[in-house]
């Protein structure tokens, strides 16, 4: 079964059922982002003070793995052949993860600053030229996503074709990601290519640890394939590597999809407010209780509505009574809206007044009757 764009993104952020561990956390979830913070300040002092070394690097990005809670685990080997590193985009510290056991450089178009992508492994796309990497840093590989956004995990993106123009021999990376209680990526209406989720990287200090799984693939070469070709034969491995479905959807058509999906879709609260109107007008259809809800976010003023006409609604079919002992009709009967409006305002108010008694003493019928309360009944 194909997936769709809503299967692709999370746009809650907690996850699992859990609540008591995750309230048991909480304290000490807060604790330990006050000292991952503290631990972020020194990154940024290092960053600065300290020479541009391999050794150094590899210090602050060790530090900076302490500094987000980022385990890395590493399956196969890397390709000593291979300058072009592929690999799919789960997470905004993907490049992290990488740099960390691969020491590769990552191609972002984010605003950030200076000392903050060099700790990540990023290099700006404007910055780099693709002759002068190679003459300084031969053995120094680009890790390139070419989903150009992240996803949940569940499916592979369309791939772009730039990435692999740059090299004949590209080797593929599989990248998973686990964590306890929360999402690693949330997708909101206004994400950019360009700006950093900063949330996202946020919710990396408060939770306990993060779990990277960083696999390489065997390298593929290029034959007679043009880049589209190769693009596909590395999408391809590394869905197999993952177990997961290849999709056709590119990551602006999955933005998209996700939030006008959000948009279109209830929410919990929605829902709830809509049951308790369809409790009180049950010949209402409930399509039309959400669309009026979702513009007077109130359950009385949507009720007014419907029983003064304002809102107009094909009623539905009436609903067959459940059978019992007792065949009496019931002492309240809420009438029916006749789609008129009452000309004057005193009508209009004696109106609003006559059956909003009707349905406060009807409500307080079926709750007596439902709990079996022995109180009289005004009639």
């Amino acid at each position: 079964m194909a997936l769709t764009v809503d299967k692709l993104v999370n746009d809650e952020r907690f996850c699992g059922e859990n609540v008591l561990q995750f309230f048991l956390y909480l304290p000490f979830g807060l604790i330990l982002m006050l000292f991952r913070m503290f631990l972020a300040m020194v990154l940024w002092v290092a960053s600065i003070i300290l020479p541009n070394k391999w050794a150094i690097r590899q210090m602050l990005s060790t530090l900076a793995c302490w500094t987000f809670g980022v385990y890395v685990k590493q399956k196969g080997t890397r390709d000593p052949r291979c300058s072009v590193m592929v690999a799919n985009y789960v997470s905004c510290l993907d490049s992290l993860a990488a740099a960390h056991v691969l020491g590769t450089i990552s191609l972002r178009k984010w605003k950030v600053p200076p000392f903050f992508a060099s700790t990540l492994g990023i290099r700006n796309a404007a910055q780099f030229v693709r002759k002068q990497h190679f003459a300084e840093s031969p053995s120094k590989p680009v890790l390139l996503q070419p989903e150009g956004g992240p996803t949940n995990g569940k499916g592979l993106l369309k791939f772009t074709d730039w990435p692999f123009q740059l090299g004949n021999r590209v080797q593929p990376v599989a990248i998973t990601v686990e964590r306890p209680f929360t999402h690693v990526t949330v997708h909101r209406p206004k994400d950019a290519r360009d700006k950093f989720p900063w949330s996202d990287a946020l919710w990396f200090l408060w939770t306990p640890l993060t779990v990277f799984k960083v696999q390489l693939l065997p390298s593929i070469e290029r034959h007679d394939d043009d880049d589209c070709e190769l693009a596909v034969k590395c999408r391809q491995a590394i869905a197999e590597a993952l177990q997961i479905e290849v999709t056709e959807f590119k990551w602006e058509e999955l933005n998209r999809g996700a939030s006008v999906a959000r948009r279109r879709e209830p929410s919990h609260d929605g829902m709830r407010l809509a049951r308790q109107v369809k409790e009180v007008l049950p010949n209402v259809p409930i399509r039309d209780i959400l669309r009026d809800l979702a513009t007077t976010r109130s359950v009385d003023v949507t009720i007014t509505n419907f029983l003064e006409g304002i809102t107009p609604y094909t009623p539905e079919g009436p609903i067959a009574p459940e059978p019992g002992p007792s065949t009496s009709q019931p002492r309240y009967i809420i009438p029916t809206p006749t789609g008129t409006f009452p000309k004057s305002a005193k009508e209009r108010q004696l109106s609003f007044q006559e059956r909003k008694t009707q349905m406060i003493e009807e409500a307080r019928r079926r709750y007596i009757e439902k709990h079996g309360l022995n109180i009289a009944v005004n009639c």
